[in-house]
């Protein structure tokens, strides 16, 4: 009894520990060579979102929502891009790191392809 406690004490310390994954997230548009770029402190809670509105229809990008229902699923792709560690220091700004980690990606992606 005494050790299931400990183990039990053990898990919820590990998961209280435990943080998202963190940095920038892009969908690329195969079929016509463009991207949306976002940043977020969940990756994986932005994915499941952004996936579930635009097969309902109520993305608030249109032209992205537009491009998922007339071109399909299939020819869209998820891509973590970048991960932003999480740090120890109490100091940082991590959302103007996750802002600048979009920025500079989205210049780089500008020069080749459209951005939504």
């Amino acid at each position: 009894m005494n050790m299931d406690k400990k183990y039990r004490k053990k898990l919820n310390a590990e998961f209280l520990e435990m943080r998202p994954l963190m940095g920038v997230l892009t969908i690329l548009n195969n079929a016509e060579n463009k991207i949306f770029i976002k940043e977020s402190f969940n990756l994986g809670a932005l994915t499941n979102r952004i996936r579930f509105e635009l097969n309902n229809g109520r993305f608030d990008i249109k032209s992205l929502q537009e491009d998922w229902i007339r071109l399909g699923e299939e020819n869209f792709v998820f891509k973590i891009a970048i991960t932003v560690p999480w740090e120890e220091n109490k100091f940082i700004d991590y959302k103007k790191k996750l802002q600048k980690a979009r920025n500079d990606l989205q210049e780089e992606q500008s020069k080749a392809k459209n951005i939504y």
